[in-house]
Parts: structure tokens; C-alpha cells; sequence
């Protein structure tokens, strides 16, 4: 057993620590259902032309940005991102893998999130479990409103360890032995950078033997 402040857990967000993705119960609880059920059919357009692989995945969240939130201030979406990740998220957390931060926390390891969800709202919850940073996709603001655009690429799959790299160097950090978890397609980079990886399945959290 290893514990050390030098070690690090990197924990992927949605489906990792959560039941489900989190983004579109964001977008609704920042602009309503109303507006989302008017959207509903443009949104359904966006989906489509994505699993028909017309789209990227980037491609597909700066549309549904644009869709929703364009134009928004900025601190409106602060102020709601940050209601939306103390008063609604919680209750999408696995306890069973929660625990696993805890482990990490309790052996004095650092706790990252790395997510290729919005980091708007995962600050505001990492912040209030005490995580230690968080490495997620930004969102571009303009003169003080959302654009619709990201800022930064979409934190999935390579993006995730190219990331975490800027992340260290931005820090001036240096572990020495790395936790990761993930659950899904846009894990496996992460999952092969990290010494010790963890693949979840539901509740099941069990270690990653990779992809051969």
C-alpha cells in the first residue's frame, strides 16, 4: 500500500463517479425545460448526425452550446453552475466508487478530476469535496457572455493525457506513481498513462488489464 503526497488518482467524472452524464442535466437546469423541449428536435439532429459520425464529439457540444446557452452572461452561468454542482449533482455520485476518492484522500494522495465535461460546473464540485484540481473542457466567453464555443479541445481520450501534461507544467508539479479511473472509450489513453488503472463498470470498480 502506497502513501505518499507525491502520488496522484485521477478520476474520469461522467460514468465514472456518476449514474449518467451530467451535461444535459446542466444545460436544462441553466435554461429550463421550456426552452429545452423547443430545442428538442435541433437537439436530436445534433445526436444523429454524431453516432452517424458526421460530427465530432466537439463538434456536437459546440452546437448544442450554441443552441442553448449563446449569448448567456457570464456570470449567470457562474452563478447556476455553481447551484447546479451543490445542490443537484450529488445525487448522481456513486457511493461505491466515491470511495475510492476517500481511500486516495485518507493515504494523502492528490485528487484530479479529468473529464471531458464543462469545467464550469465540476470546479464548483470539486471544490466542495476538497479534490485538488480539475481538468475538464472550458467554455469561451466574450465580452462577458458565452459564445457557444470551447476554449480549450474536448478533454476526451488523448486530449485527457496531453491535458494532464499542461496541468503538471502549468503546476509545477511531479508525482511519482499514478491512480486512474475511468469508464469508457475516452478513458483508454488515460488509463494507459497511469501506473495503477481502473476500469468501472456501474458500481464495479476493477483493474484495467488494457485494451489486449
Amino acid at each position: 500500500m502506497k502513501s505518499d503526497h507525491r502520488i496522484v488518482a485521477y478520476f474520469d467524472f461522467d460514468g465514472t463517479l456518476t449514474t449518467k452524464d451530467t451535461l444535459i442535466p446542466f444545460l436544462i437546469f441553466m435554461v429550463g425545460w421550456c426552452k429545452f423541449f423547443a430545442n428538442l428536435p435541433h437537439l436530436l439532429f445534433i445526436v444523429l448526425r454524431y453516432y452517424l459520425r458526421l460530427i465530432t464529439n466537439e463538434q456536437a457540444k459546440e452546437e448544442t452550446l450554441t443552441l442553448l446557452v449563446f449569448g448567456m452572461k457570464e456570470y449567470l452561468i457562474e452563478h447556476r453552475a455553481k447551484s447546479f454542482a451543490l445542490t443537484k449533482l450529488n445525487k448522481y455520485i456513486k457511493p461505491e466508487v466515491y470511495s475510492k476518492i476517500e481511500w486516495h484522500r485518507e493515504h494523502g494522495h492528490k485528487i484530479v478530476l479529468v473529464s471531458a465535461n464543462l469545467a464550469v460546473y465540476l470546479r464548483y464540485w470539486a471544490c466542495f469535496h476538497k479534490l485538488d484540481g480539475v481538468i475538464a473542457t472550458e467554455v469561451a466567453v466574450h465580452r462577458g457572455r458565452l459564445t457557444g464555443k470551447l476554449l480549450t479541445s474536448n478533454c476526451y481520450g488523448a486530449e485527457k493525457v496531453r491535458r494532464i501534461h499542461q496541468y503538471l507544467n502549468d503546476e509545477g508539479l511531479e508525482f511519482c506513481y499514478s491512480y486512474g479511473y475511468g469508464n469508457s472509450a475516452g478513458d483508454y489513453e488515460l488509463l494507459e498513462y497511469c501506473d495503477e488503472p481502473f476500469w468501472v463498470s456501474g458500481n464495479c470498480v476493477e483493474y484495467w488489464k488494457g485494451l489486449h
